[in-house]
């Protein structure tokens, strides 16, 4: 909530605050070649690089505050969820690929396939596939509370939720 995003070692040992935004950031993943690191940030995505000689990206997202993001390794593209109920793909450039409607209530989580062939939305008691382009291909009602984190097998073929309820 201190609103910086900072990269540790793995024994634990603090690398670098690869940014200080001033408000909360509630997600962040790294990128395909591991060189960039996806920041929601209030509204705003933005892509901070860790390597000096590559320029950041920073594009106006969402509505409301950006909640979960995943950039996806096969297929370069990212999907982004928020406030405003939406979800969005974009490419790794900020140009948005596709938005949804709004849905009831905010999105919560949201999870790329290895594979780059879909994704899932997670929100309260529901959970969306959608197909790589953003449109949905089978929506599930749930009695779990706000799903709050989705993570695929590395093979693609299942997702795991984690509801809020308990």
């Amino acid at each position: 909530e201190d609103g910086d995003v900072k990269t540790w070692s793995k024994s634990g040992n603090l690398r670098s605050c690869l940014v200080s935004t001033g408000q909360s950031v509630y997600c962040a993943c790294w990128g395909p070649d591991d060189d960039q690191v996806l920041i929601g940030n209030g509204k705003v995505l933005m892509i901070k690089t860790v390597q000096a000689n590559r320029k950041n990206i920073q594009w106006n997202a969402h509505d409301g505050i950006v909640l979960c993001v995943d950039w996806n390794v096969a297929n370069g593209n990212i999907v982004s969820g928020g406030e405003d109920c939406c979800y969005k793909v974009w490419d790794a450039f900020g140009r948005q690929l596709y938005s949804s409607r709004p849905m009831e209530h905010v999105i919560t989580s949201i999870g790329w396939s290895p594979n780059g062939e879909s994704f899932a939305v997670g929100s309260y008691n529901i959970v969306r596939l959608c197909d790589k382009a953003g449109w949905t291909h089978c929506r599930q009602r749930l009695q779990s509370g706000s799903v709050l984190n989705l993570a695929w097998t590395s093979d693609g073929t299942q997702f795991a939720c984690a509801g809020g309820n308990g």
